[in-house]
């Protein structure tokens, strides 16, 4: 685990140089991830590749504002939140739910083993058209927590906000998530979700 984190931190501080193996490593990494969270932000297969590419090219053209290594995935997290709440916005749209099943097949950049895991575990992709359907603030709030397991104090970090706001919209998140789902048991989807404290 410590060796993980050394290397980690040795690319990125090679990314602030601008070396190119860096930031190939950096997208190998993150990619998978970053691509999950854009779809549950987004709901939307080709929407998500846009906003991934933006937020690696934004990553990239703006590595010399990260001042601190260690603050490279609360720094990324609230670029590519950023890019998919725009994204978003600009389109305002539904997403027919076969997206979610033929999304897999689409992707030209390598494996998303994490997000067909996720999809095979939940069932019928009930919970994630919850999420969907929750007021965009609340599904990000949902996603960094539960998906990408950042703290409240993470996740006030990367949206810029009052930790009393990230719980306010937690709450409100978990609230509508049990009314959307109704007969789910969302008491225990969010104890298996949660992997840390508040």
């Amino acid at each position: 685990m410590e060796n993980q984190k050394a290397e980690m931190l040795q690319q990125i501080i090679r990314f602030q140089q601008g070396d190119a193996d860096a930031f190939s490593w950096i997208f190998e990494t993150y990619y998978s991830e970053a691509f999950r969270m854009a779809w549950l932000i987004s709901g939307n297969y080709a929407d998500s590749e846009d906003i991934v590419q933006e937020t690696f090219t934004a990553c990239y053209y703006h590595r010399g504002q990260l001042k601190n290594p260690e603050s490279f995935k609360s720094w990324f997290y609230k670029i590519l939140t950023r890019a998919a709440w725009k994204q978003c916005k600009k389109q305002r749209k539904e997403t027919p739910c076969e997206e979610i099943q033929q999304g897999e097949e689409k992707s030209d950049f390598g494996s998303l083993e994490p997000l067909e895991n996720f999809l095979r575990r939940e069932q019928d992709n009930r919970i994630y058209r919850a999420v969907l359907a929750l007021p965009i603030k609340q599904r990000t709030v949902i996603v960094l927590y539960y998906f990408n397991e950042l703290s409240i104090r993470e996740i006030a970090k990367v949206l810029q906000s009052l930790e009393g706001t990230v719980k306010s919209r937690l709450h409100n998140g978990r609230k509508n998530l049990k009314e959307l789902l109704k007969d789910e048991d969302v008491e225990a989807f969010a104890e298996e979700r949660r992997t840390r404290a508040l």
